[in-house]
């Protein structure tokens, strides 16, 4: 009989990598709003911010990884790094569909090349 089960541990560390990653990326976009795309400061007393958020942030995570690795904990370590890889390319396929969103915005006519003709009516003949 073929039972399936869910391994608990390894779900709870694979989101636990995912709202790490989550709330790296989270921070990072909160540093540079825009309105219009994703566009880093170029100002030097902010500069440093995004990149420094986001090594820390590995680091964290290889840290948590090489303990777990250590303590005979494999499938854990390698489901919070998956998680947080998740996070990472939820991101960037989120951040790639907007900036595709805001090129074909800016490049395609709003009309999307349809002919404007005005038509007659048949009201009014009669």
């Amino acid at each position: 009989m073929n039972q399936r089960h869910i391994d608990a541990p390894f779900v709870m560390s694979a989101l636990v990598g995912l709202l790490l990653g989550g709330i790296m990326v989270a921070a990072v976009r909160a540093l540079f709003p825009t309105s219009m795309g994703w566009v880093l400061s170029l100002t030097k007393a902010d500069a440093w911010k995004a990149p420094t958020l986001v090594v820390g942030s590995a680091l964290l995570i290889l840290g948590l990884y090489v303990t777990a690795r250590r303590m005979g904990a494999v499938r854990i370590a390698d489901a919070l790094v998956l998680g947080y890889v998740m996070a990472l390319v939820i991101a960037a396929m989120l951040v790639i569909a907007w900036e595709l969103f805001l090129m074909l915005r800016a490049r395609v006519p709003q009309d999307l090349g349809l002919k404007n003709v005005a038509v007659p009516t048949l009201i009014g003949r009669g």
